[in-house]
């Protein structure tokens, strides 16, 4: 069976087909979730700002005019939903748990490094700024180019490229014992 396309579902849920939209939300929801978490760095929040996400989504679909992707028209609006928790929270608590622990069996010791090695990235990368924070969960976690995350923070490729540098050494200098 050929997968429907994403634009082809939004045309649907227009329409009124609730499932197209349900169709849309599961496919996305995955990346959603992982961008609020890596943002957020706490679970709850990235469930609330996921689920507000696709409510937007949902209210606004007469706004998505397929100039970019569907995906990428959800993570601006995943992104914004993100900095507003961040300006409202002011914090951002890391999470120990956003590395994802290999299922093989491994001793007291390494899991214990593990857990401290995740932790310390969690809290380096909350607490870049913002700026750097957004660009490099997207193109880092969630694998978006360049371009797509200018179209999502509405800036330039350039400028992207210049906070993903900025991120990189300030993560790089804030992990060096961690090497």
């Amino acid at each position: 069976m050929t997968e429907v396309n994403d634009v082809y579902l939004v045309r649907q849920a227009r329409l009124g087909y609730v499932d197209a939209y349900e169709e849309l939300v599961s496919r996305h929801t995955g990346r959603v979730y992982r961008t609020a978490l890596r943002m957020l760095g706490r679970h709850e929040d990235a469930q609330d700002v996921t689920q507000d996400t696709f409510v937007t989504a949902w209210q606004r679909l007469s706004q998505f005019k397929a100039e970019s992707s569907y995906a990428t028209w959800l993570y601006r609006i995943v992104t914004n939903k993100c900095l507003n928790r961040i300006t409202r929270t002011k914090a951002v608590t890391p999470l120990a748990a956003v590395a994802e622990v290999a299922e093989t069996k491994i001793g007291p010791a390494e899991q214990t490094e593990r857990s401290a090695s995740a932790e310390a990235v969690t809290a380096a990368v909350a607490a870049l700024p913002d700026v750097q924070r957004i660009p490099l969960v997207l193109h880092q976690f969630e694998g978006l180019s360049y371009a797509q995350i200018a179209d999502i923070t509405e800036s330039t490729v350039p400028s992207v490229r210049s906070h993903l540098h900025r991120a990189r050494r300030t993560l790089a200098e804030t992990l060096q014992e961690w090497r």
